[in-house]
């Protein structure tokens, strides 16, 4: 897998693709496991695909035609969504464990400054995760009943 420095949205996107690529067709899904660096990046490099996939999905009106489905989809969405605040905790306790083991490098000088910056834009990040996850529920909420008058859907 690729590691993101500072890039632009145009090069993260490119680097996206191409670890979409280099991922296995068929990832298996587990929280017990395997726990590992290699399975760690793969989850996350899935679920960048999976947004990228339903970006797609949600372009062409064949992929949403009915309500039920945008309510489906926020309920899914807000649901991961959710889950960030916990996964973005733990990112940033093991950046501080690393550090705190004193055998944290950094090729652009200072660790502990990098990591500092990391940990405050962590908690404003989760922050904000907090807030779109309230955000999609509420829409989730909102979603729900509706239907089309058409008898295209129960």
């Amino acid at each position: 897998m690729g590691k993101a420095t500072d890039s632009s949205p145009k090069q993260l996107d490119k680097l996206a693709r191409s670890e979409s690529r280099l991922m296995a067709d068929t990832l298996r899904l587990s929280p017990d496991g395997p726990h590992n660096d290699d399975y760690t990046c793969q989850v996350a490099a899935a679920s960048s695909e999976a947004v990228r996939v339903l970006n797609h999905a949600t372009l062409f009106h064949a992929g949403v035609t009915h309500p039920s489905t945008v309510n489906d989809v926020l309920g899914a969405i807000s649901r991961a969504t959710a889950g960030l605040d916990q996964l973005l905790r733990q990112l940033g306790e093991a950046l501080r464990r690393m550090q705190a083991s004193t055998q944290l490098g950094d090729d652009r000088g200072n660790p502990v400054e990098r990591v500092d910056r990391a940990l405050s834009e962590l908690k404003a990040a989760r922050a904000a995760a907090r807030t779109l996850a309230a955000r999609l529920e509420r829409a989730f909420n909102a979603t729900a009943g509706l239907h089309l008058t058409d008898g295209r859907e129960d």
